[in-house]
């Protein structure tokens, strides 16, 4: 399980001091300012729709020391399941989004064929973005690919300084390589985290 889905009692208890920590904790509260500021957008809105919010009555024109005080609305009072929507979409981006070059600017794009496939550091396929604005992804077989082989594609590569162990945990939710269960060398506070 994606640890954006954890308890913050969980985090806490089972990452502190740990080198995952960190970007476990900045994550979750981006996730955190994410949802505030998508409910102070959204909020009125939908509790509008659901009648959650009075109707205004649209009285003509008034001056403004003729209007009627706005009723307050906590600020605090997430919407329902926003904060969960909002998980969500970050793990989505975080463990199925790609980096591909387009023309000469690396983006991060969702592809809905890639995200299919399990990651190895030694890949039996390779993909690659063609057509105008990278409207194309090619997915070629690497070696040779026996009926019924899982296809599997590099997410990062494992040597990449930029995405060591604790890291590829946090964004993609497992440790590349690791049969041992993550659980249990959380627990046993393996250096690798």
């Amino acid at each position: 399980e994606h640890v954006l889905f954890w308890k913050d009692e969980d985090v806490d208890a089972l990452l502190e001091g740990s080198l995952a920590y960190k970007d476990a904790t900045e994550t979750r509260a981006t996730v955190k300012m994410a949802t505030k500021v998508l409910n102070a957008i959204i909020s009125p809105v939908i509790r509008k729709a659901r009648a959650e919010e009075p109707e205004i009555k649209d009285e003509g024109f008034r001056f403004p020391w003729q209007q009627e005080p706005e009723p307050e609305s906590s600020d605090d009072e997430i919407l329902e399941g926003l904060e969960d929507a909002v998980r969500g979409s970050f793990v989505i981006m975080l463990t199925r989004s790609f980096a591909e070059t387009v023309g000469e600017k690396l983006e991060d794009r969702l592809e809905p064929v890639l995200d299919m496939l399990q990651h190895s550091n030694t890949p039996n396929t390779e993909c690659s973005v063609k057509g105008d604005g990278g409207s194309i992804i090619e997915v070629k077989a690497n070696k040779t690919i026996k009926s019924g082989d899982e296809l599997f594609n590099r997410y990062k590569s494992e040597e990449d300084e930029n995405m060591p162990y604790h890291k590829f945990f946090t964004r993609f939710g497992f440790v590349p390589g690791v049969v041992e269960p993550v659980a249990d060398l959380i627990a046993a506070r393996s250096t690798i985290f």
